[in-house]
């Protein structure tokens, strides 16, 4: 039997999917991933929020009964990720005066307290994530001020407003199944920690979890957290469009988007400088016409369809997508600021070439985010989907220590 402290669990509400993990903290310092469940919410869980709560509490229950089963152990209590549009979020400022001039740490408590007041607001819950924390004393930036000598220590930290209605029913589908919540975790911070390295929060990234409903960004230069946010669209809006215009199931809608991905052709056309002749493009261009069988369609639909209407419906919504990152980071100044580019995560990461997409619109270097900092990753959990809860796990094991 698993000592008490050993065993991390954490599950996160997704508009696509319910995910569970359960993991071990070894005394050596290694994380075992030893059980994970996916359960689709077909609707019951939208921008963040539960929209049917028994069905909601169902599709946890079977994620957490795969998770449980996998792992051959007992759960009481996981980590809960939160993320959604109505959850602001903004950067808020405590300190402290030390009066013997050795910093303890109920004086980063003081601080803490002191920057949730400020932070404040009615009918929400303050979210405040302990990798976001920077701390000063007496004007110096340190990384951990435990212990050392100073007269006021200060501390900048990110905090989460949470809906009491989000957070409720939430709690009410863990709560089903006789789980407590040891904490939750905004989920743009927690795909940054699940993707992200040193270096990367170092010189400057930002994190694009693309999810069905929603999109979080989490933004970072200089090991400190610049800005974090979400915002109500997300990578389901692709898969609608196409189910739409092709006349197709959601779920085949899916499947089209994932098997074809994104035209590197229309994205090439974005590029002024391509070097690519419209000799070299026509062939390109014609090869877009091939006709895709489509075998789930509502009555009276044509069977198939041409690759390139496919093509255009993707491409014109990931671009709207990509676009208002783009406006996002321009309006606050921060294209500037990112050495090491876009990272995207989350479920809409997994289309193809959308990497490529948002590199031609931001002129930045992008790549894919997987998770990072784990032993013996299993396949299955080396993708972008995965990245966002197992930055939920990064941060209960900083929440534990």
């Amino acid at each position: 039997m698993a000592k008490k402290g050993e065993l991390i669990a954490a599950v996160d509400f997704g508009s696509r999917a319910v995910r569970v993990i359960i993991t071990r903290r070894t005394p050596d310092g290694q994380t075992r991933i030893l059980g994970y469940g996916v359960e689709p919410t077909r609707g019951c869980i939208r921008f963040g929020a539960v929209q049917d709560l028994n069905a909601a509490i169902q599709a946890f229950r079977a994620a957490l009964t795969a998770a449980r089963k996998m792992a051959g152990v007992n759960i009481y209590a996981l980590y809960c990720g939160i993320h959604g549009a109505k959850i602001r979020s903004g950067v808020s400022e405590g300190k402290a005066q030390i009066e013997n001039k050795i910093i303890k740490p109920e004086h980063l408590e003081t601080a803490r307290e002191n920057a949730a007041t400020a932070a404040s607001d009615i009918d929400v819950r303050l979210l405040s994530s302990i990798m976001s924390e920077e701390w000063t004393v007496d004007g110096v930036r340190v990384a951990n001020p435990v212990g050392m000598r100073g007269a006021v220590l200060k501390g900048r930290m990110h905090f989460a407003h949470l809906p009491i209605f989000v957070e409720n029913n939430l709690r009410a589908c863990i709560e089903a199944q006789g789980l407590v919540i040891e904490d939750f975790v905004f989920m743009p911070l927690a795909a940054a920690s699940g993707c992200l390295t040193c270096e990367d929060m170092q010189l400057g990234a930002a994190v694009i979890d693309l999810g069905a409903t929603s999109a979080g960004i989490a933004v970072y230069a200089n090991n400190g957290i610049i800005a974090a946010t979400a915002h109500n669209w997300g990578s389901g809006f692709i898969i609608n469009d196409v189910a739409a215009g092709l006349k197709v199931s959601f779920e085949e809608a899916t499947e089209l988007v994932l098997e074809y991905g994104l035209s590197e052709y229309r994205i090439q056309m974005l590029n002024r400088n391509s070097s690519r002749t419209d000799a070299d493009r026509k062939p390109a261009a014609a090869s877009q016409n091939a006709p895709i069988k489509l075998t789930r369609t509502v009555t009276g639909a044509p069977s198939t369809a041409p690759r390139s209407e496919l093509d255009a419906i993707v491409f014109e919504r990931s671009a709207e997508i990509a676009d208002k990152v783009c406006r996002f980071l321009k309006e606050h100044q921060l294209l500037d600021r990112l050495a090491r580019g876009i990272v995207l995560t989350g479920g809409g990461a997994a289309i193809h070439n959308q990497d490529m997409l948002f590199g031609a619109k931001t002129d930045l270097p992008v790549r894919v985010g997987v998770p990072i900092g784990f032993d013996d990753l299993p396949e299955s959990l080396d993708l972008p989907e995965w990245a966002p809860i197992m930055g939920v796990i990064k941060y209960a094991m900083e929440h534990r220590k």
